[in-house]
């Protein structure tokens, strides 16, 4: 199998995560259920991700100088991926989230982004040699947005496919992207991109029409329970209905769905292979409970597709 080389820019934090009955009132205090910790941050997550597909995997990060950052440079290590570039902000600690889970299992998260805030457009300009011996690079938007386009600019310098999720959701210049390039926002992102309110798959067809008029890029929207839409190599769409399992916790669906799309396509596999790998991917990470804890192997994506085929995809007219 090739093993494609894959750089990701991106954030690193501690999650912290406390079960609860309910969120306390002004002025009271409530006993937690539970409390534990987790490796997190989307740019760590996705470079775990690519390396547990079986990727070469680079990172660019920050994080501070403290036990927060210490425990995740060992994650880092433990999983395979590069982190000599991943440096420390002294006097700044590492990006960390409270995750509020209440008795139904819905959450609110408050997130503290510590150092992730502090990579600079210095700390990519140092790493130029990760640049030139990267088939891909990987990014999100939870680190400065001059960053991510000084990354961008360099990418397409010495060659180096972008794929951009551009999550969380919040205004881009996406128009940087070249038609190279890949961005696979989900429903929410791609709506404050594209400006087109996503309340069926025509309206998604549609936000990627208005994506194309941003940039060049070529567009895939994950939908959630109702799949992903995406633009096909000759004009038309390809639709990706979910595969058929039962969902535990959708948190890391994204984050898979992007690793399996760029392994997919660093392997080698047409455009419609990638996408279904990525789809698959999505979907393991959808019956398991946590973010990273829930990152497939490439082995179980295969065990997966020896069972249940490896996924349909439906090709629309462009009209």
């Amino acid at each position: 199998m090739k093993k494609p080389r894959i750089l990701v820019i991106g954030s690193l934090n501690l999650d912290m995560v406390l079960k609860i009955d309910r969120m306390p009132e002004s002025g009271e205090n409530l006993f937690a259920r539970g409390f534990s910790m987790f490796p997190g941050g989307k740019g760590n997550n996705q470079a775990i991700a690519c390396a547990r597909l079986g990727a070469w995997v680079s990172m660019i990060g920050k994080v501070g100088d403290d036990e927060f950052g210490d425990r995740l440079l060992l994650n880092l290590e433990q999983e395979n991926v590069d982190f000599h570039f991943v440096t420390r902000k002294p006097l700044t600690h590492t990006g960390l989230a409270f995750i509020f889970v209440d008795e139904k299992g819905e959450n609110r998260i408050l997130v503290a982004p510590g150092a992730n805030m502090e990579l600079s457009v210095e700390d990519i300009d140092g790493a130029k040699e990760l640049f030139k011996s990267s088939d891909f690079l990987l990014l999100q938007l939870e680190i400065p947005k001059e960053v991510v386009w000084k990354s961008i600019e360099n990418a397409h310098q010495y060659g180096v496919r972008v794929v951009l999720n551009p999550a969380p959701a919040q205004p881009f210049p996406i128009e940087i992207l070249s038609s190279d390039d890949i961005i696979t926002p989900n429903k929410y992102e791609a709506e404050v991109l594209s400006g087109v309110e996503i309340t069926s798959l025509e309206k998604a067809r549609e936000a990627i029409r208005a994506l194309g008029r941003r940039c060049k890029a070529r567009a895939v929207i994950t939908l959630g329970e109702q799949g992903a839409m995406a633009t096909s190599e000759d004009g038309r769409f390809v639709y990706l209905p979910p595969r058929a399992i039962k969902v535990e916790d959708t948190t890391a669906a994204g984050d898979a769905f992007n690793a399996g799309l760029v392994m997919g396509i660093g392997m080698g596999k047409s455009w419609l292979e990638a996408l279904k790998l990525a789809n698959t991917a999505g979907a393991i990470a959808c019956t398991r409970i946590g973010a990273q804890s829930a990152l497939p192997h490439m082995r179980d994506i295969e065990k997966f597709i020896e069972k249940a085929g490896d996924g349909e995809v439906r090709i629309i007219d462009g009209d």
